[in-house]
């Protein structure tokens, strides 16, 4: 039996992590009874791919024994980041369908209440959820979702290319 590549594991364990933290979030109420820290905790799971693609890249270079090429870490780093956005992706999918399908109208009527105490007009404000809820479709979400989290991968990946070159540990 062959085994899977080692970008396939750790893409898997991203969007696991990925997955988890925000079920965690959904848990504690960021996404339902207070969104105002749901704006900031979903940053968290830029973490996962920081660490994952690093620790790959790391592991490349150790197996290899040679410091990592610039095309071997792109090629590793957007095989994580693909992997992961498609699972992660299907998982929101499934969080945005049956787990908590009403946490865009929650985050919406908390936008709406932050642009009324902002003094916003009624028809500013009108367009404001107009325009939101027919970008925060499902579809939609999914396909921001992959786009983003794979070109966040690519980015992660192109900035951590030369640190774990500069950290290669020479056997």
């Amino acid at each position: 039996m062959k085994q899977s590549s080692p970008e396939m594991f750790y893409g898997v364990l991203c969007a696991l992590a990925m997955s988890l933290w925000t079920l965690l979030e959904y848990a504690l109420g960021f996404h339902t009874t207070s969104p105002e820290i749901g704006q900031y905790s979903g940053f968290v799971t830029i973490l996962f791919p920081i660490i994952f693609i690093y620790v790959a890249m790391d592991e490349y270079q150790s197996t290899t024994h040679m410091p990592l090429r610039f095309l071997d870490g792109i090629n590793i780093g957007f095989r994580i980041a693909l992997y992961s956005a498609i699972l992660f992706t299907i998982f929101l999918l499934i969080y945005s369908t049956y787990i908590n399908p009403h946490w865009i109208e929650t985050t919406l009527e908390w936008q709406r209440k932050k642009l009324i105490l902002g003094g916003a007009t009624d028809d500013e404000i009108e367009a404001f959820m107009e325009q939101n809820r027919s970008i925060n479709s499902s579809f939609a979400q999914a396909l921001m979702t992959l786009i983003s989290s794979t070109s966040i991968g690519i980015l992660i990946t192109c900035i951590e290319i030369p640190i774990a070159r500069l950290f290669f540990k020479k056997n």
